[in-house]
């Protein structure tokens, strides 16, 4: 795929990332007018697809919702890689468990794990 023709898809897939993130930070589009010092009808048409940002608005979202421009462009898939996921924390913690364990416990976890994602894939 050209970087062109993917341009165009992150663009089709902006009005939902700004939508999630918005939502994700628990904004309403009044709130994030104020913060990002844009008019409402400028956040309408960008949620609805109707305009494209210009980069210094795609910034001031970026800011405002405490997002990753990467997210709002489509290479991300959390609004805020510095604050990972649920999931990820999950395995950040079982990660560092893991490492005071001997060989041998280690060794347990992953055929558990491996049980539990044979059963998953039924």
């Amino acid at each position: 795929m050209s970087p062109r023709e993917r341009a165009r898809i992150a663009a089709e897939q902006l009005p939902d990332r700004l939508k999630a993130a918005r939502s994700m930070a628990g904004l309403t589009q009044d709130e994030v007018v104020a913060k990002a010092d844009i008019s409402s009808v400028t956040l309408s048409k960008l949620e609805t697809g109707v305009n494209r940002p210009n980069f210094e608005i795609m910034i001031a979202l970026a800011y405002a919702l405490d997002a990753s421009p990467n997210f709002l462009a489509g290479w991300d898939a959390q609004p805020n890689p510095s604050q990972p996921s649920d999931r990820r924390r999950l395995l950040i913690r079982l990660n560092a468990v893991a490492n005071q364990l001997p060989d041998e416990w280690i060794d347990m976890l992953i055929s558990i794990a491996e049980k539990a994602a044979s059963q998953q894939n039924l």
